[in-house]
């Protein structure tokens, strides 16, 4: 595939940059010319050169009035790229809006539940998770504009490591036979880490077992007191923010998010089953394109009853056989895959682009 797509992103830094310039990587190695667009400052700019990607930065002064932009016109005029490919709202407005100007189409992926209006100029949608494209539906964007394209992660680089398992469990007293439970996320309300703790406080002891966090935000100081007031305070540690969360997947046996509100599509979902943990999860959003019975338990949202049922079971079951399953849904999503769905986009949206502009002439 001959084509130059500019990535639009107006931030600096993003949480998710690795998987995302992992999946640029596998773009380019099926033919796509990948220019980025992004905020001057921070560090995804710097990540990307030193990936070797060609990337412009851009402050817009006026970012909820894409016509006062001026920069993003300049940069598309320069670039000269055959498809905009937009990531978050603002992008979305700004983008669309000067490529519809311009004559080019625009494909923007969206991540969460946004309002309608950032996306009125995008030639097509993709929706991150089934429930995303759904609630874009319901905004009025027809079906027909409109696909799913699940985020990826490299698949490979979560597969278990038993010796880096065995050394942390050895080194954090976790016995052979304890059920290591993890929670890992942004310490803020919806995220329900409260209901977490307050679950796993009603497991039986009938089974050794403990209960791993990692993450850090504004609720952590009240989740930790949370943590200290309930009998099982001994059996929970808190590790804070985590720059490499592979080695506590290791480590666990399985992986809790307890999300009161919906996910758009949780990487951190996708990396725990990767590393064949058996998943424990809120049946909301996008989670539903992950986690069935084969590979984990669902459970409904803010219900902590639920979510204690569910990790006795976890407790009472042979974990093997939903740790494999959940290793091999995650290869579904594997980035060498999800590039591929998006180099069929980029060619539908293309021809699609084209028999307009033929329509149009045809009309003249």
């Amino acid at each position: 595939m001959a084509l130059r797509v500019l990535h639009y992103v107006d931030e600096n830094s993003l949480s998710w940059a690795e998987p995302w310039l992992q999946l640029l990587e596998e773009l380019k190695a099926l033919g796509v010319e990948n220019v980025i667009l992004c905020r001057p400052g921070g560090s995804l700019g710097d990540k990307a050169e030193s990936r070797g990607f060609s990337v412009w930065r851009y402050r817009p002064p006026f970012p909820w009035a894409p016509a006062l932009c001026r920069g993003v016109p300049s940069v598309l005029k320069a670039v000269k790229p055959d498809l905009i490919h937009t990531r978050l709202s603002t992008a979305a407005a700004l983008g669309g809006y000067w490529g519809s100007k311009l004559g080019i189409p625009v494909l923007s992926t969206i991540d969460k539940y946004p309002k309608a209006k950032y996306y009125r100029w995008s030639s097509h949608i993709v929706g991150c998770s089934s429930a995303v494209s759904e609630h874009m539906k319901g905004l009025g964007f027809p079906p027909n504009k409109v696909s799913t394209v699940h985020n990826p992660i490299k698949v490979e680089r979560y597969a278990r490591d038993e010796e880096a398992r065995k050394s942390l469990r050895a080194r954090a007293g976790v016995g052979e036979g304890e059920v290591l439970f993890l929670g890992c996320g942004r310490f803020v309300g919806w995220k329900a880490f409260d209901a977490l703790l307050l679950a796993y406080d009603k497991l039986p002891a009938s089974r050794p077992h403990r209960l791993w966090i990692a993450g850090s935000g504004a609720m952590e100081r009240e989740w930790r007191a949370l943590s200290r007031s309930l009998p099982s305070h001994d059996r929970v540690s808190f590790f804070g923010f985590v720059e490499d969360i592979r080695p506590l997947l290791w480590a666990a046996d399985v992986f809790v998010q307890p999300s009161k509100e919906p996910e758009g599509f949780s990487l951190m979902l996708l990396e725990a089953a990767a590393a064949g943990l058996p998943l424990i999860a809120t049946a909301i959003g996008g989670t539903l394109d992950i986690v069935d019975e084969r590979c984990g338990w669902l459970v409904p949202p803010d219900d902590a009853d639920a979510l204690a049922r569910a990790m006795s079971r976890a407790l009472d079951e042979d974990l093997t056989e939903k740790g494999l399953l959940a290793a091999d849904k995650a290869r579904q999503f594997d980035v060498s895959i999800i590039a591929r769905r998006y180099a069929d986009e980029y060619e539908r949206v293309m021809s699609n682009h084209q028999l307009v502009i033929v329509v149009k002439e045809m009309g003249r």
